[in-house]
């Protein structure tokens, strides 16, 4: 790696620092002459070759990268697979084993992963979603070894067995029931996105369905393991104070005679298939939920599509910040809401641009969808302002550089790279593709996919506080604000 690595990000992020999306709306007149983005130098030098890759003769991909600044590795290990990939019937079984990978192995015994971890000094956790499941680590660079072994233990000799499966069984049913059944506003909402995908690979919560869950046994989640926890279907991200061919020769002594049983040609359950995109409204009541919320869901597309960039950009300027267009209008000139938010939800191949809106006592769902409707029109009529795009594509960008000067987050960056597009530098390539974007795309994705089919969904809270918001409604506006503001 290249010795100017961070004193090019820190030239590139005071660059960007003035530029604050969130303090800029779509009405200030000031339009700019020349939106000034990365230019070609600064793409060029942070694009210097500096990722080095080697593939194991058993399949497992490697990819380094040296980061000597301080003493800490950052160990991303990701596994193509995830909820997309589960048969009907198996859901939850990507998630299940986020679980079961720490429950212990042949030599490590249940939970020592993490406390061997912690006692490093290291931090070690794990993720699932529906394209791929990440285990990661960073810790002090004189525990690789132990990091790596503990890695490649578990991946050849996980102790799948009766009592580590109903163990987990249980904590996963506990973990919907806390997180997801008994939180106010989200089993009902993540149910009504997730029927967006209804006949695809994500048309279930990650988390799974709990009979499901209840109906795993062994024999069935040892094929799904022996399927698809194999070193031809995986990456292994290194990023920081290492020595890459030290590094690729402790990988090799640690993982080369793990052998993969199925080729990664034949790790994808079943094609990928397309959603239904009819829209589709929605009522529920959550006795859990303290007040009302709208929703609306627009689908998009996934992070492979050509309109991907675009789309990103728009949800931005439309729903995704203080500044955006839709929480101007709602709540700050219309003041039809306490707040909104924006919630995009993007993977491999299916996306759902959404918002939650919080309502006040006086505003109904009708009246607010109204105003969005004029707003997106304006959108597919005049595209947005000069301004607004550029203040969305620098936000963009400084995420992603922001990225980059982490080396956790560095190696997620490669890791999706590789993973998704074949290619570990593809941080550089989305900085440049958002900068690519012009007007008249972003009109075009407006027309494309941000249209009055939407998806629409009603969460009324339980009767007593029904029966209070009723009592508001009638109540002159000034009034019911004023009491919303003391008491709500």
């Amino acid at each position: 790696m290249k010795n100017n690595y961070y004193e090019v990000l820190s030239v590139i992020l005071l660059f960007l620092l003035p530029i604050n999306l969130y303090a800029m709306t779509y009405e200030q007149s000031g339009e700019i002459s020349d939106c000034q983005l990365l230019s070609s130098s600064q793409l060029n030098k942070l694009s210097a070759d500096r990722i080095d890759y080697y593939q194991l003769a058993n399949g497992l991909k490697i990819y380094s990268m040296e980061n000597h600044r301080l003493p800490i590795f950052s160990l991303r290990l990701v596994f193509d697979v995830g909820a997309a990939n589960e048969l009907p019937g198996e859901s939850g079984y990507a998630h299940l084993f986020e679980h079961m990978m720490f429950k212990g192995s042949t030599n490590v015994p249940d939970g020592e992963h993490f406390s061997s971890i912690k006692h490093s000094g290291g931090n070690v956790n794990a993720s699932t979603d529906y394209d791929k499941t990440v285990y990661w680590t960073e810790a002090p660079v004189d525990s690789l070894d132990k990091v790596l072994w503990l890695e490649a233990e578990r991946l050849q000799h996980l102790a799948i067995t009766e009592v580590n499966l109903d163990n987990q069984r249980q904590a996963v049913l506990e973990e919907k029931l806390l997180r997801i059944d008994n939180v106010p506003y989200f089993k009902v909402a993540s149910e009504f996105m997730v029927s967006a995908w209804r006949g695809t690979e994500y048309d279930h919560l990650i988390i799974g369905n709990e009979t499901d869950i209840k109906n795993a046994t062994v024999k069935k989640v040892k094929r799904f393991f022996d399927h698809y926890y194999q070193p031809d279907n995986a990456i292994l991200v290194l990023v920081g104070d290492i020595d890459t061919n030290r590094a690729i020769e402790k990988i090799e002594f640690y993982f080369s005679d793990i052998k993969s049983k199925f080729s990664s040609q034949t790790n994808q359950a079943f094609a990928k298939k397309t959603p239904n995109l009819k829209g589709k409204s929605e009522r529920h009541f959550d006795p859990l939920a303290p007040f009302p919320l709208y929703a609306l869901g627009w689908h998009t597309v996934g992070m492979k599509n050509t309109d991907f960039y675009a789309v990103e950009l728009l949800a931005d300027i439309l729903l995704n910040h203080d500044a955006s267009r839709f929480k101007q209008a709602l709540k700050e000139e219309q003041e039809l809401v306490f707040e909104t938010i924006g919630f995009p939800l993007t993977f491999e191949q299916a996306g759902i641009t959404a918002m939650g809106m919080v309502p006040h006592s006086y505003a109904d769902f009708h009246q607010i969808k109204n105003v969005i409707k004029k707003e997106l029109e304006r959108v597919r009529l005049h595209g947005v302002s000069e301004l607004e795009l550029c203040s969305a594509q620098k936000y963009r960008q400084m995420k992603i550089i922001k990225k980059m000067s982490n080396n956790r987050e560095m190696a997620e960056l490669i890791a999706n790279g590789a993973l998704f597009f074949n290619d570990p530098g593809y941080a550089i390539t989305a900085l440049n593709a958002y900068q690519q974007v012009d007007n008249q795309q972003i009109k075009a994705v407006a027309q494309k996919y941000f249209h009055e089919d939407w998806r629409a969904l009603t969460i009324e809270p339980g009767p007593g506080v029904r029966f209070v918001k009723w009592l508001m409604e009638i109540l002159p506006k000034s009034l019911s604000k004023t009491l919303e503001e003391q008491f709500l």
